[in-house]
C-alpha cells in the first residue's frame, strides 16, 4: 500500500509540473510578435515574396 501511495504521490507531481511547462510554453510563444509565432504558415512565391 505504501508503494502506491508513493507513487501516486510522484505522479500527481509529474502532472503538474508538465501542464505547468505547456502553460509556460504557451505563454512564451504568445509573447513573440505575431510575424514570429505565424512564420511556418509563409508560403514563398516565385517571385522572391511570401504570403501567408
Amino acid at each position: 500500500m505504501k508503494k502506491r501511495k508513493e507513487r501516486n504521490k510522484q505522479l500527481k507531481a509529474l502532472k503538474k509540473e508538465s501542464e505547468r511547462n505547456l502553460i509556460e510554453q504557451i505563454r512564451r510563444q504568445l509573447a513573440l510578435p505575431m510575424n514570429r509565432r505565424t512564420n511556418f504558415l509563409r508560403k514563398r512565391l516565385p517571385g522572391g515574396g511570401s504570403c501567408l
